[in-house]
């Protein structure tokens, strides 16, 4: 059976830069990061693998 290709298309669907979503995501990583007692300086070297204590 199957359905109509209309029927699976996302009709609404609007393409976003990944940029948007990168604030969000940013914002969580810093909330768990607090309530995981971990101090994190983001600017410090960017980029670049590091440890966090």
């Amino acid at each position: 059976m199957g359905h109509k290709p209309s029927a699976t298309a996302e009709k609404h669907y609007t393409v976003r830069p990944l940029d948007l979503l990168r604030v969000h995501h940013e914002k969580i990583e810093v909330w768990i990061l607090e309530q995981a007692g971990v101090t994190f300086d983001s600017k410090a070297a960017p980029g670049a693998l590091r440890t966090v204590t």
